[in-house]
């Protein structure tokens, strides 16, 4: 009994621990950004600090003895460190490199002490690979041919991932301190008002009635909260609870019913405005201005999600399945006029940030507006209790990514210290010998490869350093290879053997992972299609001549359609593998924009054969 009550205790007091950091790091954050703004590298050293300590809390290391010296250790280090950095940082850049035996000591267990940490909420393959990363920068000198270094000290090495803008405490991490979490917030909060429950049942009482409606509302549903939280995986949680379910009521398999969710959640990072906080990232690595980013992204974007949508359509009607009745859906004009004030906090995200503001402004705003709304619609359930819950849901949530990005500046820091970006690059293009379409494969294969159980900003990240300036040097436009390669790094997600996305929909729907899986990537054949085509052309991105990009959108929309029949095999009848073949190869002369005649000729014998197929079938 005494046993019972002192872990009763224990479990109250790590509860309370976790919402005053849940508190403190809320708090800070949009302290920071409406009032208090702070130089990058202590706002990112504060941020990790405290979600480090919750992660140590949270997660402990399990050890019998000496367990809780060894976490109160790493949790003081990371404090110290970070501590120090700020203290130090701006007499550390007049001494030019020069450091102490202490502060290289420091800079090691700062390291170590990242590692050790970030390890428990990652799983071990990202900090392996910065391991492997850190011994190259070690031992690379000893390397023949292209990936020979120079030789660097531990002591270099060290203080280099401690102090610099690449390390632990820079670019990355900045990110997530600077934009992620607040978007992690936002995204908790709009789940505590309710805003949730609209956004499905709006998707529901919209596309309900359409054959096969509840995977058109998972589709709807997943645009709509997958563009905020920016992991796929999350969103499949989120959304794949209500509509795996249903999907499954209505006579959809379960491993197409896990594989909808799955691909529609893994889109939301790719569809603006938001984009899972990547079209901040990118403008901020690029230069590029955010409004043109997402202005860029959102044929593309549409492109994914038509096809999806059609793909399942046509699923539906296949297997016969039906819209669901009126009387199990809730009416458009009720759910609209219940819930219109749950998109202000959308609308007022959007506008802000098209104003030009910054992304922690309109994060800011917008989590305000949230709340409001919250006490409006919800007032009963907008307490003490449930707003701490969606703090801690926040802070649950960055620990992962904000774990990830700090791993990743070990990454990168080394990428620029040992110049292994340009290197990489010089590979990809050596390899290539000019040809555009084997160095574009070569990308999307390093993408989906580094992209495996990374949350897509922190793959987009690391991409951007390695593979980018190889795509931008073999012709392709800034614009269209760092889209390229957040495509593909989103895509990782749904594409075995670590698909995470896929995992959590098997696991809702209860399938198979591999058939999931399978599925998952018939479903998302679009988006490994269009990130060629806007690669080779910026019409897709609308950049050119208008009439060029009006066509090149139509005939997108048009090859995406039979690109999806030739998916399912299905049109009126039953297609045989040679029609689904041509009508496939034939689909994309259509997405990729050559001549509105080309597209008139390939349509027409497109049809032609879809004609002559049926009728064989029917025969």
């Amino acid at each position: 009994m005494t046993n019972i009550i002192e872990n009763n205790n224990s479990e109250r007091n790590k509860t309370k621990y976790i919402i005053a950091l849940s508190i403190i790091l809320s708090a800070f954050h949009l302290y920071t950004a409406s009032f208090g703004i702070l130089p990058s590298y202590a706002q990112a050293s504060i941020h990790w600090a405290i979600i480090a300590t919750f992660i140590v809390f949270t997660r402990p290391s399990g050890f019998s003895f000496g367990g809780k010296l060894y976490d109160f250790t790493l949790v003081l280090i990371t404090w110290y460190a970070s501590y120090y950095l700020i203290h130090v940082q701006e007499e550390l850049v007049t001494r030019v490199g020069l450091y102490t035996n202490f502060e290289i000591v420091l800079a090691i267990a700062a390291v170590i002490a990242a590692l050790l940490i970030a390890t428990r909420v990652v799983g071990k393959i990202l900090p392996v690979i910065c391991i492997i990363f850190i011994l190259y920068s070690m031992f690379g000198s000893k390397i023949s041919g292209m990936f020979n270094t120079q030789s660097f000290s531990i002591s270099r090495i060290a203080t280099y991932l401690y102090t610099s803008g690449d390390g632990l405490y820079g670019q990355t991490l900045n990110i997530s301190a600077r934009f992620i979490f607040l978007f992690v917030l936002f995204g908790a909060i709009l789940d505590l008002t309710g805003a949730g429950n609209f956004y499905v049942d709006l998707a529901y009482s919209l596309t309900g009635r359409v054959s096969g409606g509840p995977a058109q509302a998972a589709i709807t549903s997943s645009v709509l909260l997958g563009m905020i939280n920016g992991s796929g995986a999350a969103n499949v949680v989120t959304t794949g609870t209500f509509t795996i379910p249903l999907m499954k009521k209505v006579g959809y398999k379960p491993s197409i019913a896990g594989a909808v969710e799955a691909v529609a959640s893994c889109g939301g990072q790719i569809m603006p405005p938001v984009m899972g906080a990547a079209a901040f990232l990118m403008s901020e690595i690029t230069g590029i201005p955010y409004s043109k980013i997402i202005l860029s992204a959102l044929i593309p974007a549409l492109l994914y999600y038509f096809t999806l949508a059609i793909t399942v359509y046509i699923y539906a009607k296949e297997k016969g399945l039906k819209g669901m009745k009126s009387s199990e859906l809730p009416k458009v004009g009720k759910v609209f006029k219940e819930g219109w004030m749950y998109l202000l906090p959308i609308v007022c995200l959007i506008t802000i940030l098209m104003r030009g503001y910054s992304p922690q402004k309109a994060a800011y705003f917008s989590i305000i507006i949230a709340l409001l709304v919250g006490f409006v619609k919800k007032r009963d359930d907008m307490n003490v209790k449930n707003i701490l819950g969606a703090l801690m849901n926040a802070i649950k949530n960055i620990a992962p990514i904000a774990s990830a990005c700090i791993l990743a500046g070990i990454i990168m820091s080394i990428i620029n210290l040992t110049g292994l970006g340009i290197k990489i690059s010089s590979i990809l293009e050596f390899i290539a010998q000019g040809n555009l379409i084997i160095a574009l494969i070569l990308a999307m294969l390093t993408s989906l490869l580094l992209g495996m159980g990374l949350p897509t900003s922190a793959s987009y990240l690391i991409l951007a350093v390695l593979v980018g300036p190889a795509l931008v040097n073999m012709g392709v436009s800034l614009m269209g290879a760092h889209l390229f390669i957040l495509y593909f790094g989103a895509l990782s997600t749904i594409t075995p053997p670590v698909a995470l996305s896929t995992f959590a929909a098997a696991g809702i729907a209860g399938s198979d992972i591999w058939e999931t899986g399978i599925e998952a990537l018939k479903l998302a054949v679009i988006g490994f299609i269009v990130p060629f085509i806007f690669a080779f052309s910026d019409l897709l991105l609308l950049e050119g001549n208008i009439l060029d990009i009006i066509v090149a959108i139509i005939t997108g929309f048009m090859g995406c359609t039979f690109i999806a029949v030739a998916i399912r095999g299905w049109f009126i009848k039953k297609l045989n593998v040679f029609t689904r073949f041509i009508v496939a190869g034939l689909s994309i002369f259509l997405i990729v924009p050559i001549s509105i005649y080309v597209s008139l000729i390939v349509t027409l014998i497109i049809c032609m054969v879809l004609a002559i197929g049926v009728k064989m079938k029917r025969a």
